[in-house]
């Protein structure tokens, strides 16, 4: 049986010669206890890119404040997110941010909006109008929604934004295997980069 402990810390090693540090706001033993506490049975069955998935998504899951239902960032390199989203009105104005604040000003997006006045949140059905102005350009997108699950069409709109700008750099997407969605801002170089180190191929979100 494979050690996973060990794997696990191999692979933040590995994240770390990719340039991907660990906010120090983390403790990165106590997300690696976290995942070793998962039943055995459940870890046994897991591939070894979900296994790097589910570090990856605690490195960029930021940190919410439900007092207020905001969410601010940790990590400037790694965003994740869950896709079934438990703030439904503000899905994408959160998505947008943790854009934002993995493109090291890049990007400059302001002026976000999401309208629900034509969502039916209990029958899940409906258009979720999402505007925004990025370095001063006017984007809207039609997000298709389907109760409280995040329409990814708008991750690969979100990566033609970007594309726009001519950075030489575009979003890259990974799995934890489940349900959480993990976002890269990269050149194609350091994408094969990454599947040379890590053993699995990120998601270039082109249509």
């Amino acid at each position: 049986m494979m050690d996973v402990k060990n794997f696990l810390m191999m692979n933040v090693k590995k994240l770390e010669d990719l340039g991907i540090t660990i906010p120090k706001e983390l403790d990165i033993s106590e997300i690696i206890k976290g995942i070793l506490n998962m039943p055995e049975e459940v870890i046994e069955a897991m591939e070894e890119s979900q296994l790097t998935g589910m570090l990856l998504s605690h490195i960029g899951h930021g940190k919410y404040d439900f007092t207020d239902w905001s969410w601010s960032p940790l990590s400037d390199q790694v965003y994740s997110f869950d896709m079934e989203v438990f703030n439904t009105s503000s899905m994408y104005t959160i998505f947008l941010q943790g854009i934002q604040a993995i493109t090291n000003n890049d990007l400059n997006i302001t002026d976000v909006s999401e309208d629900c006045s034509k969502v039916d949140f209990e029958e899940g059905c409906g258009t979720q109008t999402v505007q925004f102005r990025c370095n001063s350009k006017s984007y809207q997108y039609n997000a298709s929604a389907n109760y409280d699950w995040f329409d990814t069409g708008m991750l690969s709109f979100m990566n033609q934004v970007v594309k726009e700008q001519n950075t030489g750099k575009s979003l890259y997407a990974a799995s934890d295997g489940y349900q959480g969605c993990i976002l890269f801002y990269q050149t194609k170089e350091w994408s094969e980069q990454f599947h040379e180190l890590m053993g699995f191929s990120l998601d270039s979100l082109d249509p």
